[in-house]
């Protein structure tokens, strides 16, 4: 699914949410580069949690960057659906050769 229609069909839980799918909308309208690290002021990257197949583990990588702990993610890299970018992200950083989404759905918006 192309990022402007999940980000649209995301259905926030919060008051913040809400406001940040549409601050996301709106920046995205006005923003063609929005899937690109060429725009300077922020652009779209994904990220996923990777759970064991009885969900009672997380799988963490470490950031040499900010040097903490985290879930695996990283830029769009100008691909339209943000749901393969999680997973080719998640392979990239910790060698899996198999990653299944639990869902097509987006569970979070962040700015």
């Amino acid at each position: 699914m192309d990022y402007l229609t999940a980000i649209t069909a995301f259905k926030p839980e919060s008051a913040q949410e809400q406001a940040d799918q549409q601050t996301f909308i709106r920046f995205i309208h006005n923003n063609p580069d929005v899937l690109l690290r060429d725009n300077k002021i922020a652009h779209l990257t994904s990220s996923a949690l990777i759970f064991n197949p009885s969900r009672d583990k997380l799988l963490m990588i470490y950031h040499n960057i900010y040097q903490s702990w985290s879930w695996t993610g990283g830029h769009a890299d100008g691909e339209v659906d943000l749901l393969q970018v999680a997973i080719r992200e998640a392979k990239e950083e910790t060698g899996l050769s198999t990653v299944t989404a639990m869902s097509d759905n987006i569970i979070s918006l962040d700015i």
